[in-house]
């Protein structure tokens, strides 16, 4: 192309190449219609992932092929396909290409749709595309993906890295490959079967029905077994709700004049806690639990409902009693005391 830019594109040295036809002869020129287009996918945006060009260039044959009536034209044709070619590399191929084939009067002179399709295939060929697909195919594993899943992915990449099934040898090649993909529970189920295959389309026929019955059946059992889980688990709830009515009986045979701290209404409990203060005595400081005057009173209830004579406290225990005390308590136990004391003496000076 002349730096004028009065070149044509088919000047290119790109078009040196001589590739298999792409288009052959498939769009005739009718005369123009005003049909509506079929409507069915349009081409997958291309970006210019070089892995994705010959699906681009093929969902591009098939929908202008289908539309033949409506794009009847090299110059409808090729812009159709460029309107799909608006990102990253794409993008840049296709500003220069559009500057190649404006002539000095600013016309595009477009070429044939062959000649384009045959520059964008050159231009997007991928790089080494045997060699990564073989690499592909080695690290490949199936995995948690189904026998059917894996095998359009082993079949894509053969078809890549250029591997045929012509001979017999192929066939066991392919074969080596595809068992070293699969999962080897799979493989050891296929391989002991009394008739194993001996083609690769055996092979992958077997591998997806031996996968699929598989997993079929592992799905109902486990249907089963969590039907079963949910037997047991309305058996858990009976036996919860029995436990709850059994402890609510038991509560209420308890002793009607007790008192405690169950006895205390919500709203007061909220306050208590809110202040943390002891539900006992309502002190802060310490909580219900570590009150030993509410050890003791629930240790002395124990023992009331039981049939064995009470135990006769301790010195210790009296002591413990003694402590835990609250100041107000305190003081009105020595109150007691002397009013006691002073009901001693009034007796005595009566008897004198």
């Amino acid at each position: 192309m002349a730096e004028d830019g009065t070149g044509s594109i088919i000047d290119s040295p790109h078009f040196s190449h001589t590739l298999p036809p792409i288009l052959p002869s498939i769009f005739p020129d009718p005369e123009p219609t005003n049909r509506k287009e079929i409507g069915i996918n349009k081409p997958t945006p291309f970006d210019g992932d070089r892995k994705k060009i010959e699906s681009f260039i093929q969902e591009c044959r098939v929908y202008l092929q289908v539309n033949k009536a409506v794009y009847n034209t090299d110059e409808a044709r090729i812009a159709f396909i460029l309107s799909f070619m608006n990102e990253k590399e794409a993008l840049k191929w296709k500003s220069t290409f559009l500057r190649s084939i404006t002539n000095a009067d600013g016309d595009l002179v477009f070429p044939s749709t062959k000649e384009f399709m045959d520059y964008l295939a050159d231009y997007f060929t991928p790089t080494l595309q045997t060699q990564e697909a073989i690499h592909q195919l080695a690290l490949l594993k199936q995995g948690k993906k189904t026998a059917e899943e894996i095998v359009t992915e082993f079949r894509l990449l053969i078809a890549h890295a250029g591997y045929t099934v012509q001979t017999p040898s192929d066939h066991l090649h392919l074969i080596e490959k595809l068992q070293k993909v699969l999962n080897p529970s799979l493989v050891k189920k296929i391989m002991l079967l009394d008739n194993p295959p001996t083609t690769i389309d055996e092979w992958v026929r077997r591998a997806i029905t031996i996968d699929g019955q598989y997993r079929m059946t592992m799905d109902v059992l486990n249907r089963k077994m969590n039907d079963g889980r949910s037997k047991n688990d309305d058996k858990k709830d009976h036996t919860k709700w029995s436990n709850y009515f059994d402890k609510k009986k038991r509560w209420e045979e308890r002793d009607p004049d007790a008192m405690d701290v169950d006895a205390m209404t919500t709203e007061k409990r909220i306050a208590l806690m809110k202040k943390g203060a002891c539900f006992i005595c309502e002190e802060t400081g310490h909580l219900a639990r570590d009150h030993k005057e509410h050890v003791e009173k629930k240790k002395g209830k124990a023992r009331e409902y039981t049939s064995f004579p009470q135990k006769k406290q301790t010195i210790q225990e009296i002591h413990a009693l003694l402590q835990s005390l609250s100041p107000k308590e305190t003081k009105a136990l020595f109150d007691l005391q002397d009013e006691e004391k002073k009901e001693e003496k009034d007796n005595d000076d009566e008897d004198f």
